[in-house]
């Protein structure tokens, strides 16, 4: 065990810089981030990539972002208190182009709007250049797509929410239209469960020939659906395995096709489909600093 407690300050060492939770508008015109947290809300729903709704001072949250494409970034988050009842935790991942979620609760209703929730995703800066040049200049659709997979579920008592969804951004701002959601309630007597397996498909509208910053942000969060009653619920979304991208399926100009070249500032080519994260890893239990816990426990 002293061994292995001595390799563990050099293993934290090479992980990011993490801090406290982050949005969209921390990332500048390129990067990836994760932001995982735990704690009472307000029970409302912010969008996908904004900053969530916690009460001031409790949540606790840990997140990290990056601009060096390849770089797999985790973060977790927990919240626990004995009276009322609430235990919240969540972990996350991200890079460009991929990113996993999980978010599970259990707390007694009395306690406000307990909460867990993870947002990842990432934004760069493209430029499309059309192989005609007398199209630069003119609005083109870019439609792509993201794979979705994981679980929602939430036990057959209390009152709870479990939920995903994703959201567009384009220079700065969200493309209302462009978001996908699943939502549902576990209940008394009623539980719900939903297997998400899919591509979803969004589409923008960009002007050739000219840089536009374009982002997906997605969040994976439980929690109390009706505060005030005194008994528990319980909700886990799972999106751990992951969101990833899966190309562009094609630019068009008045309905037409078109032929293109496309840059990024990160220098991804998001022509192509990217990697899916891997299941939970050391990185991970690094990161939560759950790897010294079982260190110990093995002891």
């Amino acid at each position: 065990m002293r061994n292995c407690l001595k390799v563990l300050p050099l293993a934290l060492a090479s992980l990011p810089t993490f801090a406290a939770e982050l949005s969209q508008q921390d990332l500048g015109v390129t990067g990836a981030l994760v932001s995982s947290c735990a704690g009472l809300a307000t029970g409302a729903f912010p969008i996908e990539g904004s900053l969530f709704d916690w009460q001031v001072g409790k949540s606790s949250c840990n997140a990290a972002s990056t601009t060096t494409p390849g770089q797999q970034l985790t973060a977790s988050g927990s919240y626990s208190q004995a009276t009322p009842s609430v235990q919240a935790d969540s972990h996350g991942s991200a890079r460009y182009g991929s990113v996993g979620m999980y978010a599970h609760f259990r707390a007694n209703a009395s306690a406000g709007f307990a909460a867990a929730e993870s947002t990842a995703g990432w934004t760069d800066t493209w430029t499309l250049m059309p192989a005609n040049p007398a199209q630069i200049g003119q609005n083109a659709v870019v439609s792509f797509s993201v794979h979705l997979d994981g679980e929602l579920d939430g036990l057959p008592i209390g009152n709870s929410y479990t939920r995903i969804g994703s959201q567009v951004w384009l220079n700065n701002a969200p493309v209302w239209d462009q978001v996908f959601r699943a939502q549902g309630q576990g209940q008394g007597g009623y539980p719900f469960h939903q297997v998400i397996d899919q591509d979803v498909n969004f589409a923008v509208t960009v002007v050739l020939g000219t840089p536009f910053e374009l982002g997906i942000f997605s969040r994976a969060s439980a929690g109390t659906a009706g505060a005030g009653p005194n008994w528990f619920s319980e909700a886990t979304s799972d999106f751990a395995s992951t969101l990833t991208w899966q190309g562009i399926s094609g630019v068009t100009v008045g309905g037409n096709a078109i032929g293109y070249t496309l840059s990024s500032q990160s220098g991804v080519d998001w022509t192509v489909a990217a990697a899916p994260i891997p299941e939970p890893s050391m990185a991970l239990l690094l990161g939560g600093g759950l790897l010294a816990l079982a260190l110990r426990r093995r002891g």
